[in-house]
């Protein structure tokens, strides 16, 4: 594939420039999350949400030092909603093949956009200090596939928000349990290790559903919705799993009501 070539090929240029080198794998990921999300409504009287997510990566080496790179994030957000018959009824995006020369959203209609965020992530080593000049600010938006509920995320951006331009999809997979709205991010092995040795690690993430307004035979629905908790707090939870196996859970109550 000619993007992750070039991808790869121009940070290893960059970590030989930079001189960076593997450290031992003596440190543990820290984890914190905050959230928040419209608040009130009921299973059947929802209210139009906005839900927000937001996530910290840290080592305990220190604020200086790059932790390992997260290879899958579990959000879920207590109270919340996707409304699959809004979502059906919104129009759709497909995205760019894995394999494109080219990866794209142009394709996508403006409507098809339920949600947005940010990643922030440092380009090394795992376990050894961090060079500020390689850090990178991903935008990214939330398209509906129109797929059971799934979502993608398409991640654009270029200098000086990044060392180098990054055009990828990452597919998000979403679930209902009960009150609780899931959504699993697996990361691209691309987005991992970028190339031998020199990986990204990402140090925060704010991620958000946004509500839609579509008519649904008829009457007004929100493509997210708040339903209310159990009680009068919001749990928003976020499950990792890093590069080397490792999974933690950090949790954040915030008010629901």
């Amino acid at each position: 594939m000619k993007k992750g070539y070039t991808l790869a090929a121009t940070f290893a240029a960059v970590a030989s420039l930079t001189g960076l080198t593997a450290g031992p794998a003596m440190a543990e990921n820290t984890y914190s999350v905050d959230g928040s999300g419209t608040k009130g409504g009921t299973p059947t009287k929802p209210k139009p949400a906005l839900l927000r997510a937001i996530y910290t990566t840290g080592t305990t080496l220190g604020i200086t030092f790059q932790p390992k790179p997260v290879v899958e994030y579990k959000i879920t957000i207590e109270g919340g909603r996707l409304n699959q018959k809004a979502l059906a009824v919104l129009p759709k995006c497909v995205p760019t093949p894995d394999d494109s020369d080219d990866p794209s959203a142009d394709q996508c209609p403006s409507r098809s956009v339920v949600g947005a965020g940010q990643l922030t992530a440092l380009v090394g080593v795992p376990d050894t200090v961090f060079n500020p000049a390689l850090k990178a600010e991903l935008a990214f938006k939330e398209y509906n596939l129109g797929k059971n509920g799934d979502l993608g995320i398409f991640i654009d951006a270029k200098p000086p928000e990044a060392p180098i331009p990054v055009k990828q999809w990452v597919i998000v997979k979403t679930k209902q349990v009960g009150r609780n709205v899931t959504a699993t991010i697996p990361v691209p092995k691309s987005l991992q290790e970028i190339a031998p040795n020199t990986f990204a690690s990402v140090i925060k993430t704010t991620f958000e559903f946004r509500p839609i307004l579509v008519k649904v035979k008829g009457k007004t629905q929100s493509t997210t919705e708040s339903i209310g908790c159990v009680d009068k707090i919001r749990t928003v939870r976020v499950d990792f799993t890093d590069i080397s196996g490792g999974k933690a859970t950090a949790k954040k109550d915030v008010a629901c009501r």
